[in-house]
């Protein structure tokens, strides 16, 4: 499995770009697509940067994607690394796996409305059993 791409910016400068294992599975089932991150600083891993087209890079980031019809999906159409744009309502069934090797898989359903704000910074992406649901 290769990494997934992302980025993050200010705007100002050019974006910086990460390369993370997907741990998460947000679009059709059968396989992550999908890296978990605390965005907000909420001290939650319940965001998230999507591959939605499956071309190794994220093209969608999400908040709270375990918030059922409160998760909030925002693209990046000027590249650089806000991810301030809303695209239009989506409609998925997200699938947690906790370990992209093996492990128990939970899954949340969620309808997606576009939301509002912009993205934060990336914080700690390490996985720990608070974290886990």
């Amino acid at each position: 499995m290769d990494p997934l791409e992302y980025s993050f910016g200010t705007g100002a400068d050019a974006p910086v770009t990460w390369a993370s294992f997907a741990d998460l599975d947000l679009g059709p089932p059968g396989g992550v697509d999908a890296v978990r991150l605390d965005f907000d600083g909420d001290g939650l891993l319940d965001d998230a940067m999507w591959d939605s087209d499956g071309d190794g890079v994220a093209d969608r980031s999400v908040l709270d994607y375990d918030a059922e019809d409160e998760a909030r999906y925002f693209t990046d159409p000027s590249g650089d690394g806000t991810w301030n744009a809303e695209p239009p309502v989506i409609a998925a069934v997200h699938t947690w796996r906790p370990d992209p090797v093996g492990g128990t898989a939970g899954t949340i359903d969620a309808a997606a409305e576009a939301g509002q704000g912009g993205l934060g910074n990336q914080t700690y992406r390490g996985f720990d059993e608070e974290n886990t649901r």
